[in-house]
């Protein structure tokens, strides 16, 4: 009697501290929804590529028009930031959504928030939009990338973001590809959203080169909240910035490399190598060749699988040497891929894995996946031989 006693008595315990915990969520949910309501300036940023740097870009914009701002970035190194003071995210095992209203709470109250939307599903997508409660969503662009999640091509990908925005917000698009925006145009007028698209604006003399919508869809989120938009000068500084760092880094050896593996998606990557072929075509090489060095992930398969098609596509038409891999896919690009290959370890040192690369006297052009130890290394000596 007494065990069953003791049994009944630890359920009871156990309901009761479940339904404190539960009082506990809801209290801190109704807090969150209050401060998110208080903010009067509230832009969520979604898209595949490129999120990080808008949000910091806006994120400068309204510090500098006066407003106290909390911002976030997520990914590889997520961080807070309380105007320009940037914080690192604490973060152990996979993320969620919840430290969403812990950041917010550490550093409100604030005028405007701007939080990169770090969902990979259309579930988590519209969630974190739906913790925001945004007046503005960006669609940075639609690509290929998280495919086993948004979907295989890009109607369904775009077709995902359409679902994830909130009743009543102004969504502003800053993809180039005319037939998506003409997509999302569509989809949004179904449900009563207003639909922009960041272009370049007459009074600013500006082209749309390779990056440039990033300051364009900045431009125009300034407009959509009746702010002054960006001066010209601070656009083309932004323009500017992107084109240095995905330029041609020259090596003390004199190779030349650029680091494309942070674009991920095969459009992005296809988008900067004519970049950097038109842009720097005065280089040493005077080939439209390239050596690819690709690092493959055994958890991004779709994204291995789009490579393959980049990667015979490129084979075709002549616009690489033999291709260098590491990774866990490496075996199996070599399988699918109609070129010769040279396989890199992970556990071989990153300057002999560079130095193997440029002995094929081509500028190489690294792509894939940059999360990694193994990528971390290899940049890591990249830069450290870089002198240009």
């Amino acid at each position: 009697m007494s065990d069953q006693h003791g049994i009944l008595s630890r359920f009871q315990e156990t309901i009761s501290n479940s339904a404190k915990n539960m009082q506990h969520v809801i209290g801190r949910g109704r807090s969150h929804s209050e401060r998110v309501e208080q903010t009067p300036y509230r832009v969520t940023v979604s898209g595949v590529r490129g999120k990080s740097t808008v949000v910091r870009w806006l994120n400068q914009a309204l510090v500098s028009r006066g407003f106290e701002t909390y911002a976030k970035v997520t990914g590889n190194h997520p961080l807070s930031y309380r105007n320009l003071n940037q914080y690192k995210i604490p973060r152990s095992g996979s993320t969620r959504l919840y430290e969403n209203e812990r950041e917010l709470r550490k550093y409100s109250p604030v005028d405007a928030i701007i939080a990169e939307n770090q969902g990979i599903r259309e579930h988590t997508t519209r969630l974190a939009n739906e913790l925001f409660k945004p007046q503005v969503v960006l669609i940075i662009n639609i690509r290929r990338d998280h495919q086993s999640t948004l979907g295989t091509d890009l109607t369904d990908i775009a077709r995902v973001f359409t679902r994830t925005v909130p009743a009543g917000a102004c969504v502003i698009s800053g993809d180039r590809n005319e037939a998506i925006n003409q997509y999302l145009r569509e989809e949004f007028e179904k449900t009563n959203n207003e639909f922009l698209v960041a272009t370049p604006r007459p009074e600013y003399p500006h082209k749309d080169v390779f990056g440039a919508r990033s300051a364009f869809i900045v431009d125009e989120t300034l407009r959509a909240l009746d702010l002054d938009p960006l001066p010209p000068a601070k656009i083309e500084s932004y323009i500017n910035r992107l084109h240095a760092e995905w330029g041609w880094q020259r090596l003390e050896d004199g190779g030349i490399i650029a680091n494309g593996a942070m674009m991920n998606d095969i459009e992005s990557t296809e988008l900067l190598r004519q970049f950097l072929v038109e842009r720097y075509g005065d280089t040493d090489s005077s080939t439209d060749t390239i050596t690819p060095f690709i690092y493959t992930r055994r958890d991004r398969a779709g994204r291995t699988t789009s490579f393959v098609h980049y990667l015979n596509w490129l084979t075709k038409h002549e616009l690489i040497g033999q291709i260098h891999v590491a990774g866990s896919h490496a075996r199996l690009l070599e399988r699918r891929v109609d070129c010769e290959f040279v396989h890199h370890p992970e556990s071989a040192a990153p300057e002999d894995v560079l130095n193997v690369c440029l002995a094929d006297e081509y500028p190489i052009y690294v792509m894939g996946n940059t999360v990694s130890e193994f990528m971390r290394d290899f940049i890591s000596e990249v830069n450290q031989r870089t002198v240009e």
